[in-house]
């Protein structure tokens, strides 16, 4: 308690110096630029601590460029961020070695918080309906939603008008993709999409998508792996004088047959082959009011969005486990500016609810649980133009969390903390076109609701210390006559992180603070452009330790170590209906800390290559072809739990061989 009174007292005072130096300082901030294509876009404005180059935006076209039927193809190239493999169903996000879970993830601005089972995971897209995926990576800006450890992962999902050609009121857009590996797998997207009135466009999405066993770069079927995917989303909206207005909603089902643990090969000789259930709706609006002026540029989310999942085993349909996870709640902010500032302040409110039951222990250890966390958030972000080379940026924000297990395992228990996130960032543009940035952030984290299956298994107590993350970045960037260089210095820690830990009697286990974690790393990239090509060479390494140990794929839930990753990218446009794409991977080697007898990580080196053609020369037919680990690589990702310390075997799934992906998209 007293530990935490400090803490609370020093980022008061922090936050207090901070807030107090920027407004001693003058500024000039403009309003953000509203690129064309987002001229009827909804996405909550959100003034940042930016940081280079570990952030990235990918946008509708570099998604299409990707031809990806996964996450770990949508995100390969990405520095930074790694993607485990397996079944779609078990891959997991980790950004700078840390995984998801610590992140903030937003679907049209709704939060997808916590998780269902720790074995799959817990973000299913369709990259067809996607517009733009944004991260934030580390500690950073108020704005970046309440307990963002590790940052934020933006989703925004197309509407009417990102599709609509000129001078078209309707249209229908179809894509239909063939993957050839192991016993293949296919695609189908449709998406019909209009204007209602000139102010008012609706589109309807659907895609379903079904995959057989993959091979792996040795030639054999891994399996189980095969799957069934169907997605659907709407989004109907609006602009009406100086309103706008926005309605979304999105379905993923996803179902499959996978042993217990969806991520784990049978390994142990005993483990029951399992039917698999997911499914997931979000429902968001979004709405804009901007009046001539600058000091009233008002936006409000409202959300919700449910999930659940169900393991069966698949003879007998015993139950394995099964749980349910909502949120819904609100974001309201406005953006003034005035003088040299921009600043963006508001309100958040979120209260999450979640079931869990579990029958995969013995019976005496049998049990379920429903448990609810509220949480209030109040934040302010302002950006200062010091003078024309330098700009100041510093943010405030208070979050409350009041956490209660209402039923079952725990019941009674309850854990409420409050706690303040400061930050502050300076960027120098010391010569022309090159930037120098320096930036801190801390980020709060009150007790949540970690997972939905391990609810029904592990007890709360009560009086856990909150998360605390803190981040300091150094970085710069140039961009001159087509020549780029970026890079980014930065140190994480994350203190009081909270895990299952097992007893054994008399329950399985407790909830209980096991440590600080910590993260060193770099992040660079160089390249050129020209007007029909474009190479680049980017490098990227984050050291996590835990309690001063090295991260390893043992630590489920906090992260996993990745080795030096080495990304090249070459594009040329040699018409302009044609696209050529190569995307390079390397994984340097890397130590594996879970037992002192325990191979290193094997490296590995994977090409993806990808063509584009618009053969009626305009957007109404496109054809691409992605040839993935072009090389027939064996390799385990890093990202991918593979080697088991108890048993001395890979238990994980080795990645995808040779893949080639051959989609025709076509307009109406």
């Amino acid at each position: 308690m007293h530990t935490s009174i400090r803490k609370l007292t020093s980022n008061l005072i922090a936050s207090a110096l901070l807030l107090g130096a920027g407004a001693r300082l003058p500024a000039q901030a403009a309003r953000p630029e509203t690129a064309p294509d987002d001229a009827h876009q909804l996405d909550p404005v959100v003034v940042t601590a930016e940081r280079e180059p570990g952030n990235f935006l990918l946008g509708q076209d570099e998604i299409a460029r990707t031809n990806a039927v996964d996450l770990a193809q949508l995100f390969a190239n990405q520095s930074t961020l790694a993607v485990g493999g397996g079944a779609p169903q078990a891959q997991k996000i980790y950004v700078r070695g840390f995984e998801d879970v610590l992140l903030n993830v937003t679907l049209d601005g709704a939060p997808q918080a916590g998780e269902l089972y720790h074995h799959q995971g817990r973000l299913q897209l369709e990259p067809e309906f996607i517009k733009r995926i944004q991260l934030d990576a580390g500690a950073g800006a108020a704005t970046a939603g309440a307990g963002a450890l590790t940052g934020v992962l933006a989703i925004t999902t197309k509407d009417a008008f990102d599709l609509l050609e000129s001078g078209r009121r309707f249209g229908l857009s179809t894509r239909a993709t063939y993957s050839a590996n192991g016993d293949d797998a296919w695609q189908g997207v449709a998406s019909l999409y209009g204007k209602l009135t000139e102010q008012v466009g609706l589109i309807v999405g659907y895609a379903r998508q079904s995959g057989d066993d993959y091979e792996d770069g040795h030639g054999n079927l891994v399996a189980p792996t095969a799957f069934e995917h169907t997605r659907g989303y709407a989004k109907l909206n609006g602009r009406f004088g100086d309103h706008e207005a926005s309605l979304a909603y999105e379905r993923v089902h996803d179902t499959g047959t996978y042993y217990e643990r969806p991520n784990f090969v049978n390994f142990t000789g005993t483990y029951i082959l399992s039917d698999h259930d997911l499914n997931r709706e979000t429902l968001t609006y979004n709405h804009r009011f901007n009046p001539a002026g600058d000091l009233v540029d008002t936006r409000a989310t409202f959300f919700w969005t449910a999930s659940d999942f169900l393991n069966r085993r698949n003879t007998t349909q015993a139950l394995y486990g099964k749980g349910d996870f909502s949120s819904v709640g609100l974001d309201l902010r406005n953006t003034s500016a005035w003088d040299r500032h921009a600043a963006t302040y508001g309100v958040e409110y979120r209260v999450d609810d979640a079931f869990g039951r579990q029958q995969a222990t013995p019976p005496p250890f049998w049990g379920s649980s429903r448990q609810s966390v509220k949480v209030l958030g109040l934040y302010a972000q302002d950006n200062w133009q010091v003078a024309d080379t330098v700009k100041l940026s510093a943010g405030l924000r208070f979050d409350d969390y009041q956490h209660a297990v209402d039923a079952g395992v725990g019941a009674g228990a309850s854990n409420d903390d409050q706690g303040f996130s400061p930050n502050a960032s300076l960027e120098w543009e010391a010569l022309p076109g090159l930037t120098l940035r320096t930036a801190y952030a801390q980020s709060f984290r009150g007790i949540t609701i970690r997972e939905a299956f391990f609810s029904g298994l592990y007890v709360h107590q009560g009086g856990l210390e909150p998360e605390q993350a803190d981040n300091l970045e150094f970085g710069l960037a140039y961009e001159k006559n087509g020549f780029f260089a970026r890079a980014t210095l930065y140190r994480q820690t994350i203190e009081n992180y909270i895990n299952a830990v097992f007893v054994g009697t008399p329950v399985w286990g407790y909830w209980r603070n096991v440590g600080d974690a910590k993260v060193e790393g770099y992040e660079a990239e160089f390249g050129r452009r020209w007007h029909s090509a474009s190479l680049s060479l980017g490098v990227w390494e984050a050291d996590n330790t835990f309690n001063g140990r090295p991260l390893n794929d043992g630590d489920l839930g906090l992260g996993t170590r990745i080795g030096r990753t080495w990304l090249a990218r070459a594009d040329w446009f040699p018409t302009r209906d044609l696209e050529l794409g190569l995307r390079g991977r390397h994984v340097e080697s890397e130590a594996n800390s879970i037992s002192a007898t325990a191979p290193a990580k094997p490296a590995y080196t994977t090409a993806d290559l990808h063509a584009h053609w618009r053969p009626l020369g305009d957007r109404r037919l496109t054809l691409s072809l992605s040839v993935n680990n072009a090389f027939d690589e064996f390799y385990y990702d890093h990202a991918t739990y593979s080697y088991h310390a108890g048993t001395g075997k890979y238990i994980g799934f080795p990645a995808k061989g040779r893949e080639f992906v051959l989609s025709a998209a076509y307009k109406f």
